[in-house]
Formats: C-alpha cells, structure tokens, sequence
C-alpha cells in the first residue's frame, strides 16, 4: 500500500521522531494494524480507513482524502496509577493541539468525543494487546470534510474547516499530534488526580448540564457534575443521588 496526496509530507516532518511513522494509502483500520504489527512509539496512518470504529463499535466515516485517521502504539513500564483516565486525557491532549491550530470553541463530550456548537468532529478509541499495559491510541478528526447528501451520518457532524473556513494541512498536523501525544504519554504515569481533574474541567462539555444516560436496562436524568477519581461521569439524579457511570456501560445525551 502506498501513500497518499498531503499524507506523504509525514515522514520528513517528523524526521526526528524516534520511532517508525507509516503512512498507508488505505487500511481497514489503522488500530487493527499497529495492534497486529506495531511495536512502542510507532504511528500508523492512512489516507482513508475502510472499517474505522468509534466508541461501542459504531462507525465511523472514513472517505479518502479529507480526514485524518491517525493511531499510535505506546508500552508503558508498568500500568499508570490513572490508567482509567488515559482516553479523556488523550481528548485533551487533542483540543489543545487543536486550539493553537487555530480552532475555537470546541469541547469534549465525555468520555472522548471531541464537538463544536454540538456537532461531533472527532473521537479517541483506545485498545489494549493481551498485555495492559501495550495500548494503542486511536484518532479520527474530521478535518477538510464537506457536507454530501448521498452519505448518510446519524448524528450532527461538522469539520475542522467548516469551523476555522481554512483548509488544514493533515501531515502538519498529523506530526503536531504525534509529537504533543507522545510528550503526553511519555509523563502520564506522573500525573497526579487533582491535575488530571484540572485540566478535564476545561473541556467538559457536559458540566453541570441536564443530560440523559442510557444504560442497557435503563434511562436516567440528572445534572453532570464532573468526574470520580476513576475518570466516571458523575450524575446527580432527579431523586437527589449522585451515580457514578464508567463509558463502556452508558451512553449520554443532552
């Protein structure tokens, strides 16, 4: 497989990254590959993904040439005491890059979903080798995308460019990524809980809103109130009682 049109510049741009950069013309998922193939620090990235996923297994919408679907492979010595925070705080990581890009206004929609006005233009998705503490970071940006009403989304969706009207350069900011990612995940073991709930509150596009959480049994209304110490959504429900959801039992809307 080959790479591809504004892709191609990746590699030169990150001529002083320590680890290997791919950059694939078109991949199945770019998850998949370095979790099949990838070793520590290495990036995968590919012009177009034809099976990308997003959180509980929906789809995410992947044509060639406008997006960014980029994954990156990191082997922590031992698992990070916040381990559990590791996907929020790769969201983070994304919209500060994201703002000195340019970009403002936008949000994190917990656990990782990155919005702008209440439209989604971004997610993380994080998977693990059989060994834990192996993860491989997963990010899909809708970044030069435009509107097609022969593609079908089932939620309010918007770009990069439809929030700045600027064409973004996805191998520059491919390589500001990987490069503010990897810094990231080089001290995230050293992080501390009050720090990590900090730097949450500046994106939280949930706090202290009604929401609704949909659970497999059952619907709940309340107030978000921020996040537990294990990175859960806080809700204060309509009976007065504060609940704890983790990301992989609930869903959430406002």
């Amino acid at each position: 497989m080959g790479s591809a049109t504004d892709l191609d510049q990746l590699g030169l741009l990150l001529k002083d990254y320590p680890y290997a950069v791919q950059v694939l013309a078109h991949i199945d998922s770019t998850n998949r590959w370095l979790l099949e193939q990838g070793s520590h620090g290495m990036v995968c990235v590919a012009d177009q993904q034809t099976a990308g996923r997003g959180r509980r297994g929906r789809v995410w919408q992947s044509p060639q040439g406008v997006n960014l679907y980029l994954s990156l492979r990191w082997h922590f010595q031992i698992q990070p005491k916040h381990y559990s925070w590791l996907s929020l705080m790769v969201a983070v990581v994304v919209a500060e890059v994201l703002q000195r890009q340019g970009v403002q206004g936008h949000q994190i929609k917990w656990p990782n979903d990155l919005y702008y006005q209440g439209k989604k233009f971004g997610g993380i998705l994080l998977q693990t080798t059989q060994r834990l503490e192996q993860v491989v970071v997963g990010i899909g940006l809708n970044v030069n995308m435009e509107a097609n009403p022969e593609e079908s989304i089932d939620q309010p969706w918007c770009s990069l460019k439809a929030i700045t009207h600027q064409t973004f350069d996805r191998a520059k900011l491919a390589a500001e990524l990987v490069r503010e990612l990897s810094r990231y995940l080089e001290r995230f073991g050293d992080l501390d809980l009050d720090t990590l709930l900090y730097v949450w509150q500046r994106w939280d596009m949930l706090g202290q809103r009604s929401v609704l959480v949909q659970a497999s049994t059952h619907t709940l209304s309340g107030i978000a109130c921020g996040l537990d110490s294990q990175g859960r959504l806080l809700v204060l429900d309509n009976n007065g009682t504060l609940q704890a959801f983790s990301s992989a039992d609930v869903s959430v809307r406002l």
